[in-house]
């Protein structure tokens, strides 16, 4: 396999990470709580703002670590 499509979709994949976490947030949350989405969907605003916490903090991570992970991306693809 070529180096150069694995290094590609690492740095879509941490890109994209930024976007497809809140709903993977959302699925894991009603799969570990055993909640349905619309009781979910429905239900009391403290899961909400429990999940919209956690993804606040994700994306504060993911700012926090983006330099870090693109440099090791970048200096993995000139290898």
């Amino acid at each position: 396999m070529n180096d150069s499509f694995i290094i590609k979709l690492l740095t879509i994949t941490w890109r994209w990470s930024v976007f497809l976490m809140f709903p993977v947030l959302i699925f894991g949350y009603v799969e570990l709580t055993g909640l349905s989405l619309s009781e979910f969907d429905t239900g009391v605003n403290h899961h909400k703002w429990l999940l919209v916490s956690l993804y606040f903090l994700y994306v504060l991570l993911w700012w926090r670590l983006n330099r870090r992970v693109m440099d090791l991306i970048v200096r993995r693809r000139w290898r």
